[in-house]
C-alpha cells in the first residue's frame, strides 16, 4: 500500500523524509507515515506563521524607549 511519510524515518535501509510517499507490506504499522490518497501525493509542510503587531528591522529596536519587563508586559494584559 502507497503510504506518505509524516515523520523522517528510515525504511528498507532508505532514509524517508517528510511528505515522501513510500510503499509498505499492507497490514505493517508505524507511527512515521499515513496512508496516502493518491500515489502522486506529497504532504506540504507549512511553517508556522508567526505573528506580531508589526514588522520591525534590528535597527529600529534601538530606536524605542527602554522599557523594564513588567512595564512592556503590564500594557498588553490586565492581570488583576
Amino acid at each position: 500500500m502507497k503510504v506518505i511519510a509524516i515523520k523522517p524515518a528510515f525504511h528498507n535501509g532508505a532514509r524517508v523524509r517528510v511528505g515522501d510517499v513510500v510503499e509498505v507490506a499492507d497490514g505493517h504499522k508505524g507511527s512515521w507515515f499515513a496512508k496516502a490518497i493518491a500515489p502522486e501525493a506529497k504532504a506540504v509542510v507549512k511553517p508556522a506563521k508567526v505573528s506580531r503587531e508589526t514588522p520591525r528591522a534590528l535597527s529600529q529596536a534601538g530606536k524605542e524607549e527602554v522599557k523594564t519587563f513588567i512595564q512592556a508586559h503590564s500594557e498588553k494584559a490586565d492581570l488583576a
